[in-house]
């Protein structure tokens, strides 16, 4: 079933989708902090993020997580469940999938990782891996919608929602949508993320909400 804010459909993604999903991630996330942090020079940043995003897209429809398209491709994200923590400091085949690709900036591509997972909540979760929304339509309701159509389905099955944000504005979207802050998690060298989580809501209730601000 396909949700709407207006002039906003959102849909399962499928194998067929992954190039340009792979290619309207990459636009959205080239100019942030932990991006330029991750990979130094833009020129490679563009070809490196379009393989890893390529490679996670991959993942995420063959493993079965959720991914979802907004629009005309306006806005993807991949959301994964979370039933369990992982093995310490075992590397799956997806990551070095993912480590090979990043060429010389794999020691960044590892350290992100092992950060993001050191600070992972056990507690069983839908965990928002991405969500990127095209440049110039940020701001006019595709993140939300993106939102508002996982969270009915967390909280119909009273499922909690975990999240990192990387800005100050995209925190300010997540907390409009029921995220709560953590303290910040600072890279090595780098800029900080903010660890968010989501109570899931009684079915038929309202909470924060807004102005998109992807």
């Amino acid at each position: 079933m396909n949700a709407t804010t207006p002039a906003t459909t959102v849909r399962n993604a499928t194998p067929a989708d992954i190039v340009q999903a792979a290619t309207l991630l990459t636009e959205a996330f080239l100019i942030s902090p932990v991006s330029q942090w991750l990979v130094g020079d833009i020129d490679a940043r563009v070809t490196t993020f379009r393989t890893l995003f390529t490679i996670e897209l991959e993942q995420a429809i063959d493993s079965g997580a959720t991914v979802h398209v907004a629009g005309r491709f306006s806005g993807v994200a991949i959301w994964y469940p979370r039933d369990r923590p992982g093995p310490a400091g075992q590397v799956t085949v997806h990551q070095r999938r993912l480590l090979l690709a990043a060429g010389i900036w794999q020691h960044r591509v590892a350290v992100l990782d092992a950060v993001l997972r050191e600070h992972q909540p056990e507690q069983p979760h839908r965990y928002l891996a991405y969500l990127g929304v095209t440049p110039w339509l940020q701001g006019r309701g595709v993140g939300t919608a993106l939102l508002r159509h996982q969270h009915q389905e967390l909280d119909q099955h009273a499922v909690p929602a975990y999240l990192e944000a990387t800005t100050p504005r995209n925190r300010g979207l997540y907390h409009r949508h029921g995220y709560v802050a953590s303290e910040p998690i600072h890279l090595p060298g780098g800029p900080p993320l903010w660890p968010m989580w989501r109570v899931p809501r009684r079915p038929g209730t309202s909470g924060p909400g807004g102005p998109d601000g992807k």
